[in-house]
Formats: structure tokens, sequence, C-alpha cells
């Protein structure tokens, strides 16, 4: 699956943070790709969320979403490709 510039759309108002960590290890391959290809892309489409990337040793990598009402969803991301990040972030921004 071949992700385009035009299927990162914005997300809902409800979605008030994004946190993706990424280890040091292999596990953070496809999470740090599709951080380097797609990260300038989703910041400009979402001005307003704040969207952090951290990388810190001997974690594995994961996705956390909070939203207004104060509940988080945690998704791990440890050994996915790009393209599959990428459906995670659409599963936790709509």
């Amino acid at each position: 699956m071949r992700i385009t510039l035009s299927r990162l759309a914005s997300f809902t108002p409800k979605l008030k943070e994004l946190r993706i960590i990424l280890g040091s290890g292999d596990a953070s391959k496809g999470a740090r790709e599709y951080v380097q290809r797609f990260y300038p892309n989703l910041k400009k489409n979402n001005p307003d969320l704040p969207i952090l990337v951290r990388e810190c040793s001997g974690v594995k990598p994961r996705l956390y979403a909070r939203y207004d009402n104060g509940k988080e969803v945690s998704l791990s991301l440890a050994n996915q490709e790009a393209p599959d990040i990428h459906k995670n972030l659409e599963a936790v921004g709509n």
C-alpha cells in the first residue's frame, strides 16, 4: 500500500494530543520512517494539534492519543510498516 500526501487528513477536534514514542532498536524502524516521511504534512494539516515525537532507549514504539474527555488510547507500533502506522493514526484520529 502506498501512502499519498492527499490521504493525510485532518483529525477530529476531540483529539487533543498525539504522542509517538520511538525506541532505539529495529522494532521502531517503520515508525521512524513514518515520522521522517509524514510528520511535516501531519503537522501542516493539524497545526493546532500537539504531535509529540520522542525517542527513548529500552522502550517499544507506541502511539498515544489523548482526547478532550481525558480518555487516552495507546497502541503498539512495534515492527509495523508505515502503511500500518498510518491506519493506526487514522483510527485514533477519527
